[in-house]
């Protein structure tokens, strides 16, 4: 495998989030302020994941990748997380977080970031859908 293509592979890892959350279609990541909750470059702007509870938990204290490799999961931290802005449709994809990692127990993070890839589609011309907005950065198509 190629630097290229090892780089590439890496960065795509990174939008798989400890907590079930798929990166790829946070605002921040579109925008380039942020590599995705895994990554651990600190040349990026959004400085608010080294202080996540979560990620701390998974990678300093236990040191897993997910937090359904866990024998605490789900734990108290990841069902706040899933519960939180209950009621306001911005922070709907939260409601998904356990049964993403339950998903990504099964397939595995490369077959569940294609799943989340193919999900997050704009159906209308292709672009990628964001959550917060749930709208298509390209076309400006809502869902």
């Amino acid at each position: 495998m190629d630097t290229f293509t090892r780089s590439k592979l890496k960065e795509r890892i990174d939008l798989a989030a400890s907590c079930g959350i798929y990166c790829g279609v946070c605002p921040s990541y579109q925008k380039r302020t942020c590599f995705g909750c895994r990554s651990c470059d600190k040349t990026q702007k959004r400085i608010s994941k080294w202080h996540c509870k979560i990620r701390q938990c998974c990678f300093d204290r236990n040191k897993i990748d997910f937090c359904c490799q866990c024998n605490d999961f789900p734990c108290k931290i990841l069902i706040r997380l899933q519960k939180s802005h209950l009621g306001d449709r911005r922070y709907e994809y939260r409601r998904e977080i356990i049964d993403n990692l339950l998903r990504i127990k099964k397939i595995g993070k490369e077959k569940w970031l294609k799943e989340q890839e193919r999900k997050w589609d704009c159906p209308k011309c292709g672009g990628t859908i964001i959550f917060y907005l749930y709208e298509c950065l390209k076309c400006g198509h809502k869902l």
